[in-house]
């Protein structure tokens, strides 16, 4: 359901369950956690790919799990199984957006519901030109309710607002010009060339920069922001001292 591929430091997920428009299963996003932590625990890894088989990026959630789950009546007493199960899908794209190395959604076809959330967590998106997004769950009765705060945060909170109310649908243009794409091409053969130019810019840049980089803005998402800049503080310190950036300072030093 979600097939891993590792080459030259850079780890690809791919959503693989066409036949249901590659909608998420429990599975998938433990599948999604594993590779996840293999990233952040592999220092040979330098950027994480997302993308999907099949006509369809990725549809959120599976209507047959919901189904199944509202068969159940909630308990009288203890917590509704709905609230841990929605919650899974949020830790999965908290552990996206807070990921220690560059992460890039390569979406052709359609991205709906927790689709979106996934585009929206992501460093990177580069989108085929006939790419559609959608947060349609107002019009099944349902808050966004994992999605909404990684689209507000992507898109500024009035835009995002106003695609969960309307289930406004966004073709690639669309999403390019709210913020939510970052770079569209004609087609697959365009759209590889695009990850390959965006994966050759990132490996210009020192790995445990990077990945200070990230951890610093991570921790201003979600933390105080004079605390952050202690934090940052001490990674640049850290940084400073490293030999990595030693011999990249003498490099560029003026020859005497």
């Amino acid at each position: 359901m979600i097939r891993r591929a590792l080459h030259a430091g850079v780890l690809t997920l791919t959503f693989d369950r066409p036949e249901a428009r590659n909608a998420l299963t429990p599975e998938m996003l433990d599948a999604l956690i594993a590779g996840f932590d293999e990233a952040d625990r592999d220092p040979t890894v330098r950027a994480l790919v997302l993308r999907a088989a099949g006509p369809s990026f990725c549809a959120g959630g599976d209507f047959g799990a919901f189904r199944r789950l509202i068969a159940e009546a909630a308990p009288a007493d203890g917590p509704d199984p709905i609230v841990g199960s929605n919650r899974a899908y949020g830790t999965v794209l908290e552990r996206l957006a807070g990921l220690a190395v560059p992460t890039i959604a390569v979406v052709a076809g359609a991205a709906a519901g927790g689709g979106v959330g996934f585009v929206a967590a992501s460093d990177f998106v580069l989108a085929r030109a006939d790419a559609t997004f959608r947060l349609p769950e107002v019009t099944l009765g349902l808050p966004p309710a994992q999605v909404a705060p990684f689209v507000a945060d992507r898109i500024g909170r009035v835009r995002a607002l106003q695609l969960m109310l309307t289930a406004e649908a966004l073709d690639a243009e669309g999403a390019l010009r709210c913020g939510l794409v970052d770079r569209i091409a004609p087609n697959d053969a365009e759209l590889a060339a695009e990850l390959a130019r965006t994966l050759a810019a990132l490996e210009r840049a020192e790995p445990a920069a990077i990945r200070a980089t990230k951890a610093i803005l991570e921790h201003d998402r979600t933390g105080e922001r004079g605390a952050t800049l202690d934090f940052a503080a001490e990674q640049f310190a850290r940084a400073l001292r490293s030999s990595a950036v030693s011999e990249r300072l003498a490099a560029r030093a003026p020859s005497s």
